[in-house]
């Protein structure tokens, strides 16, 4: 029992003890729980896997995308027959949008200089002249140049497609995903063209 000095202390040491014990134990269940749901973004953003601690609540009839919820954030796995085929993670607001950017390759080379946006993880729509075929890596390229060399633009796509029948120079107009910027050469991976 309690004496009435210790009573007008306030908190006895054992009890002191027990409430050092549970907050210590929330803190570290805290810092897991952090560290599992930054383990489990990184993986879906940079490993392309997953996501493990996020619940599927949609599958949308577009050929298999599907949307995900965790805790704070909410991820995107595109799945398009023909279209987008990419995963995005952002915060719950992030909206299912299959829309491309339109750019005639023109218009992109212009983007790149003028607006300094290389459109890495852009969805886009490119139209433009085959310059070359590439058929046993299934890649397209597509290049702009202009007087100055100011503009130059090489575009690399990599098209998915059970058959590959494109021949050069002829006009064409692609869609995926812009993966990679590099010395005036973009790389479109996941790649329609038609």
């Amino acid at each position: 029992m309690q004496t009435e000095e210790e009573k007008l202390e306030g908190i006895s040491i054992e009890e002191e003890k027990k409430i050092k014990k549970i907050s210590t134990i929330v803190m570290i269940a805290i810092i897991v729980i952090g560290l599992l749901i930054t383990l489990d973004i990184l993986l879906v953003s940079k490993a392309h896997v997953g996501p493990f601690l996020a619940i599927r609540t949609k599958v949308y009839d577009d050929g298999g995308t599907k949307e995900y919820y965790g805790l704070g954030y909410k991820v995107i796995k595109y799945n398009q027959k023909i279209g987008r085929r990419d995963t995005i993670i952002g915060s719950w607001s992030i909206k299912y949008d299959t829309t491309p950017t339109n750019y005639t390759l023109e218009d992109l080379a212009f983007s790149i200089i003028n607006d300094n946006n290389n459109h890495i993880d852009e969805f886009i729509r490119l139209t433009g002249t085959i310059k070359k075929v590439d058929k046993s890596n299934k890649t397209l390229t597509l290049t702009y140049e202009d007087a100055d060399g100011k503009y130059n633009l090489t575009v690399k796509a990599e098209v998915i497609s059970e058959t590959f029948k494109f021949n050069k120079n002829a006009p064409v107009s692609i869609i995926g995903i812009v993966n990679k910027y590099d010395n005036k050469t973009i790389t479109i991976s996941n790649a329609f063209a038609e």
